[in-house]
């Protein structure tokens, strides 16, 4: 059964996460970045730091996803993207609201794909926001 397309525009669910200096630090070491801007005072965080507390952050979706229907074993990320509009500053806490941005399918040599569009906001205290993201996550269908 296709994921249901009157589940787009639906909120996934609203976190916060504050960005901790010793969790970007570590990030950066995972990337193999020995970036000074990455570490001490005034620190910002790598670009792609945000995923590292999505996740945590929009843990509270999880109802939306097994509504969704789709196959868990076959689920795989498709893309990712990041549109900032300030660096992300060690110290500050961020609210993060999830919606379902799109669900499509495309035909596969293995049979329907089902693609969907996961939107990110990030918002600072003042709530402005300071990034936006993008997934798409796929899933062969049953």
């Amino acid at each position: 059964m296709p994921p249901s397309k009157e589940l787009i525009g639906r909120e996934l669910s609203t976190g916060t996460a504050t960005i901790e200096a010793e969790h970007v630090a570590a990030f950066a070491k995972a990337l193999g970045d020995d970036n000074p801007a990455y570490r001490g005072p005034g620190a910002t965080a790598p670009p792609t730091y945000p995923i590292a507390f999505m996740a945590q952050a929009m843990a509270g979706g999880m109802n939306t996803f097994l509504e969704l229907g789709l196959n868990f074993m076959t689920l795989v990320h498709g893309e990712q993207e990041f549109e900032y509009l300030r660096p992300l500053a060690v110290g500050e806490t961020l609210t993060l609201t999830g919606r379902i941005g799109d669900i499509y399918e495309k035909q596969g040599s293995g049979g329907i794909l089902d693609f969907i569009v996961l939107e990110t906001e990030a918002r600072d205290v003042a709530g402005e926001p300071v990034f936006y993201s993008r997934n798409v996550i796929i899933s062969k269908r049953m």
